[in-house]
């Protein structure tokens, strides 16, 4: 049996492309025609559990959110398929130290379960189903072991093995793609492997929505929403905020947008940050994994939840292998999801999604025949590198750049503070972006 995967793979993406009647959270206006103590910009996880953190602690905070919702990338749709779909965030990884996954529990309104501690799978090459399969995951083990094992700040296209393999690029995808966002010869095995003291447990899932679960775990925190931050001027004793609705004045701003979004300079800082500061935004980059997701009638029907599908990706030694990791319904969604990643995931969406649904449909029915097409109830494509709320979905260093980890969280001038998944302990996830936003509003608490 494999191994579990990392839960690298676990925080996932969204756009809004294609929603309709979406009911969202309660949320209290912020007036921002005062001075404050902190202003928050970006209502994902981590401005979310800060701007709680600071108002707990007395402060004056304002949380900014350029979209019409809170959550960032955690976000589920009802509308679309008629029940629970995740677009963003899904599994909630270590359960048993995870906050969504306690609040949950506390609260009567969501179902939560725990994964089961061996991954349900099936294999395919082609059409047939196999069954002696220890050879292909010598193929895994193999790869996943070196990149383990390489603690340089290289790019594991340089030390992988089994590269003239035929399950090669179905590896490379799961390990690469799939789980980091990022081909082979985009992210560095030194930041892959970095310890960083988080417990590992199995993941949870919910069978509302994860996105559902964020946005009812804040549902009562302030937050400004449909306000686009323009510039941070942090010239002064303290710093301006300039949005599209105004300017807000505060002794300090805690930034928890994208790297993606930092390093488009969308948002202006003036006086200009150092060099270094301004490559770590770009050095710590973004991956790319989108979905595309298809509800059936019959297919699947009678399949275990959470379960996975592995199949022979038919591109050989591509530098970004053109296929998509399958689950099969995840989280009791009855949906199958088709998740294309890296440079591959993100070419795939280069219109308005119909190329993608395509793709993962074609790479369905060489599995099981062109039949399931009349089966087909409904699809939806879910496009984050082209979101200009996010560029992509989750950041990790690229080859050399490891070093760019530290100077990303550091503070500039004791006004500009980072926090969000990037800059996280556990990097990529929903809960780390949490975690990083606490503890970046506490250091804040002390300073003022």
């Amino acid at each position: 049996m494999k191994k579990k995967y990392s839960s690298r793979r676990k925080f996932i993406k969204t756009s809004l492309l294609g929603l309709t009647a979406i009911t969202f959270p309660n949320i209290i206006r912020s007036d921002e025609n005062q001075d404050y103590d902190v202003v928050i910009i970006g209502a994902g996880a981590a401005g979310l559990a800060a701007t709680e953190e600071l108002i707990k602690a007395g402060k004056k905070a304002i949380c900014l959110e350029a979209s019409e919702r809170i959550g960032g990338r955690a976000f589920t749709d009802n509308q679309i398929f008629g029940e629970p779909y995740d677009l963003g965030a899904l599994w909630l990884d270590n359960g048993e130290t995870n906050p969504f996954k306690k609040f949950g529990e506390n609260n009567s309104n969501f179902n939560l379960y725990k994964e089961r501690s061996e991954e349900m799978y099936n294999l395919y090459s082609g059409n047939k189903k196999i069954t002696k399969e220890d050879n292909i995951w010598k193929v895994y083990d193999g790869i996943q072991g070196t990149i383990a094992k390489t603690r340089k700040d290289i790019a594991p296209i340089e030390v992988v093995p089994y590269q003239d393999n035929r399950w090669f690029d179905t590896m490379h995808m799961t390990i690469g793609a799939w789980e980091m966002g990022k081909d082979f010869s985009d992210y560095s095995c030194k930041d892959y492997n970095f310890d960083y003291e988080i417990r590992e447990s199995d993941p949870w899932h919910c069978k509302e929505g994860f996105g559902y679960l964020v946005s009812e775990m804040f549902k009562t925190t302030p937050v400004k929403l449909n306000t686009k931050v323009k510039e941070i001027d942090w010239s002064g004793s303290g710093v301006k905020v300039t949005t599209n609705k105004g300017d807000i004045k505060a002794k300090t701003c805690l930034i928890t947008v994208s790297n993606g979004v930092l390093s488009s300079g969308e948002i202006k800082f003036t006086p200009k940050l150092s060099i270094e500061k301004e490559e770590s935004f770009h050095k710590i980059s973004m991956g790319h994994y989108n979905r595309i997701a298809f509800k059936f009638k019959k297919l699947f029907k009678k399949t275990p939840k959470d379960k996975y599908l592995y199949y022979r990706i038919d591109s050989q030694n591509a530098s970004s292998p053109k296929g998509v990791g399958i689950t099969i319904n995840p989280s009791d969604s009855k949906l199958c999801l088709c998740d294309p990643g890296g440079n591959f995931g993100k070419e795939l969406f280069s219109d308005d999604g119909s190329t993608a649904i395509d793709f993962a449909l074609n790479e369905l029915k060489k599995i099981f025949g062109n039949k399931i097409e009349k089966d087909l109830i409904n699809s939806h494509a879910v496009d984050w590198s082209n979101n200009n709320l996010y560029y992509g979905a989750w950041a990790s260093a690229e080859p050399g750049a490891f070093k760019y980890r530290e100077i990303l969280r550091k503070s500039v001038g004791d006004r500009i503070f980072f926090a969000g998944e990037a800059t996280a302990k556990d990097w990529g996830t929903v809960a780390g972006a949490y975690d990083s936003g606490k503890i970046q509003s506490l250091s804040i608490i002390k300073m003022i």
